[in-house]
């Protein structure tokens, strides 16, 4: 009887000092650490096109293996230069300067995607925030290699053996730009911007860009091209109207 006293003391001492499951504490440890506020967007807007000025050099043909121009109708053409009717194609345009100081954006929580289809990728120049995944698609019933060579990032190397085969990735630090290459197919190309904002486009067929939610505020653009090099433009943007930035390059 004296031994079965003692136990049930015991016991209802450990409960009283809340023994149990570690897991399930009150204190500091155990709550969720609150997120930094996101900086707010505004209703302002930065519109303009991508403009070359004298002859552009022509587009060449596509050395491709047969199994990739299988795939494709007619004859591919280099991407590293696209100018139509005086307006340049894939000129990745960022805000850099005149953000408020601290700002914090929420990562989207669609992913960006990156195609490879006809041993080419698409889109060639692309934008991603920071944290963003990257779904990496293989639309062809082949291997193909992603490569990409980053400076500020971690790299990968990885393959995508088959149709459907699909890689999802992240960067976690800004970048302008990410160089992305397939090692099995030389010629196939991309370039990623990695921002820790929501403020950047890439020209379209037309060379048109446009980057909306800005607050009022003078801001610095600069645009990007793997040939052409880098452009910076100032642009104020006031009333939540939306301003015009036409880029040129010769």
């Amino acid at each position: 009887m004296r031994c079965s006293t003692i136990l049930l003391i015991l016991a209802l001492l450990v409960s009283a000092c809340g023994g149990g499951d570690a897991t399930q504490g009150d204190g500091p440890d155990a709550a969720e650490t609150p997120s930094e506020p996101t900086t707010a967007m505004g209703s302002g807007s930065i519109h303009g096109t991508v403009s070359f000025t004298g002859t552009s050099e022509e587009r060449t043909p596509v050395r491709m293996k047969p199994e990739c121009l299988d795939q494709l109708d007619g004859t591919p053409l280099s991407e590293n230069l696209i100018v139509t009717d005086g307006v340049v194609q894939n000129v990745f345009v960022y805000v850099s300067a005149g953000l408020p100081d601290g700002y914090n954006y929420a990562t989207p929580s669609e992913p960006a995607v990156l195609d490879q289809e006809g041993c080419i990728y698409v889109p060639r120049v692309m934008g991603v925030h920071v944290g963003q995944t990257i779904r990496i698609e293989n639309s062809d019933p082949f291997q193909h290699n992603i490569h990409p060579v980053p400076e500020l990032n971690r790299g990968f190397n990885e393959s995508t053996p088959n149709m459907g085969d699909y890689l999802e990735k992240s960067f976690l630090v800004p970048e302008v730009m990410v160089s992305v290459k397939c090692d099995v197919h030389s010629w196939m190309q991309a370039y990623i911007g990695v921002m820790d904002h929501p403020y950047f486009a890439t020209s379209d067929l037309s060379g048109n860009f446009s980057i909306s939610g800005l607050p009022d505020g003078a801001y610095t653009i600069t645009a990007w091209h793997e040939q052409l090099g880098q452009q910076t433009m100032d642009v104020t943007v006031a009333g939540g109207a939306m301003s015009e930035a036409n880029i040129t390059y010769q």
